[in-house]
């Protein structure tokens, strides 16, 4: 995720000085804060991934990008951006697909576009089934990283604008 705003324009000769509070300040609430609603968005998952955050402070602006690590990192990607249809195979030749299936329409997920999340994805009216290969319709990207933005962006802001005033102040 990344988070930009309109550059930083002052008289203030010492530019560093306002570097120095920014990234104080990113230090300290950025980064733990926003990868807590990251990390919010992923609690009731089986497959959890990390999270890690890179900040960046130059005279253009300042950006955050958060980005998910670990061996799980694929599950967000495929959550979050979406997938194509495509066909599934069991990993093992012979082998069949064997899982709870209740017909279209049948499967609540546990997020939606929108950015709601959490719950447990549910099956109604469910048979188990088995086949050999199964033709998946795709999953709708649910896009969390706009959603965390828009939660976040106004006390991001905030902090900036803080960390701002104080290095006019130095």
């Amino acid at each position: 995720m990344r988070i930009l705003f309109q550059p930083i324009k002052s008289k203030h000769k010492n530019w560093t000085v306002f570097a120095d509070e920014l990234k104080k300040e990113l230090d300290a609430t950025a980064k733990p804060d926003l990868i807590q609603y990251f990390e919010r968005v992923v609690k009731s998952w089986k497959h959890k991934p990390q999270f890690k955050a890179m900040k960046r402070v130059r005279a253009g602006g300042i950006s955050v990008y958060v980005y998910p690590t670990g061996d799980n990192a694929k599950y967000w990607t495929f959550v979050t951006g979406g997938t194509r249809p495509h066909v599934i195979r069991p990993k093992h030749a012979g082998g069949v697909l064997v899982f709870p299936w209740g017909g279209y329409g049948s499967y609540k997920p546990k997020t939606s576009r929108g950015g709601r999340y959490g719950g447990p994805g549910i099956v109604s009216n469910a048979k188990i089934v088995a086949f050999t290969q199964v033709n998946h319709p795709g999953n709708e990207a649910r896009e969390f990283e706009k959603h965390i933005a828009r939660w976040y962006g106004p006390e991001f802001r905030r902090n900036m604008r803080n960390a701002i005033k104080r290095g006019a102040r130095r």
